[in-house]
């Protein structure tokens, strides 16, 4: 089984916990720290033979369009984070078509192609703003990334499918790996799960799924990578969910580097439907 591997490229203060963010104007003033780990993450996955699929935020694109070149140059799949890493369900919809469409024109200024996958900031498409689906197909999306379907504090959409499927408008959705467990779908795919959970439970969870047929997607961020980041959330919870097991990234990241198979989001998608719909080409469907 071919599992994802996704990287969400942002800076580590680009959170996005409701009451306890920081603007895009204190973003400008602090500490950029994504171009180094960025590359590390570049390093390990090559020393793997890896092609990952890089969500990257427009707003690192315009500072840092080099690192974007650097991404798409070594092989990787690019997608879009959006621009300015607003959870999509506090947004209008023209507010959301608006920061997408942004980061899609400035992904394409820089690579001279458009992305063909989305992922939502903090998996924030939920049930209560499923019309973000239809504006990402409008915009030529294949597919998108973005939803946990099971119940969360501040996301999930547990009456979704838990596998890669294709959605009434045409393009397909790739939860965010959960595993059944006393009869709830717990999620495990990746960031603060990964450094949360013992090693053991991943382990475990990824290869549950494997033998249902699913593959997993799994997710982390560059600045998961740094364990002493400058700036945290202010509130506890939050700076606990930010900040826990941060040195254990790394090592957690080669571990499943080297006891999975792990391919870009669009390799996978292939691979599962070429029997049910022919070939299909993701990279090749802008």
């Amino acid at each position: 089984m071919v599992n994802a591997l996704t990287i969400d490229v942002e800076e580590y203060f680009c959170y996005a916990y409701p009451g306890d963010t920081l603007s895009c104007q204190e973003w400008a003033e602090l500490e950029s720290r994504v171009v180094p780990h960025t590359l590390e993450t570049l390093k390990i996955l090559e020393n793997h033979r890896i092609r990952a699929t890089f969500f990257v935020l427009g707003w690192v694109v315009e500072r840092e369009p080099h690192l974007l070149r650097e991404i798409h140059d070594r092989g990787h799949e690019i997608g879009s984070h959006g621009y300015g890493h607003r959870l999509v369900y506090t947004q209008q919809p023209a507010e959301f078509r608006d920061d997408v469409r942004r980061s899609v024109d400035l992904i394409g200024q820089v690579i001279g192609e458009k992305p063909v996958g989305y992922r939502a900031p903090s998996f924030s498409i939920t049930e209560s703003c499923l019309w973000a689906l239809d504006i990402l197909a409008d915009l030529g999306f294949v597919y998108d990334a973005s939803i946990y379907p099971t119940r969360m504090r501040h996301s999930g959409a547990p009456r979704m499918r838990t596998d890669p499927h294709r959605l009434d408008n045409g393009m397909w959705e790739f939860p965010a790996a959960t595993v059944k467990l006393a009869g709830m779908e717990l999620p495990f795919g990746g960031g603060g799960y990964l450094r949360l959970y013992p090693f053991l439970v991943t382990r475990w969870a990824t290869h549950r799924i494997n033998s249902s047929g699913r593959p997993a997607l799994i997710y982390l961020h560059p600045w998961e990578l740094d364990p002493y980041p400058p700036v945290a959330p202010r509130s506890r919870f939050r700076r606990f969910q930010h900040t826990v097991g941060l040195a254990k990234t790394r090592s957690r990241l080669l571990h499943l580097c080297a006891e999975f198979e792990f391919a870009a989001i669009g390799d996978v998608l292939a691979r599962l439907h070429t029997e049910a719909d022919g070939v299909v080409d993701f990279a090749a469907a802008k």
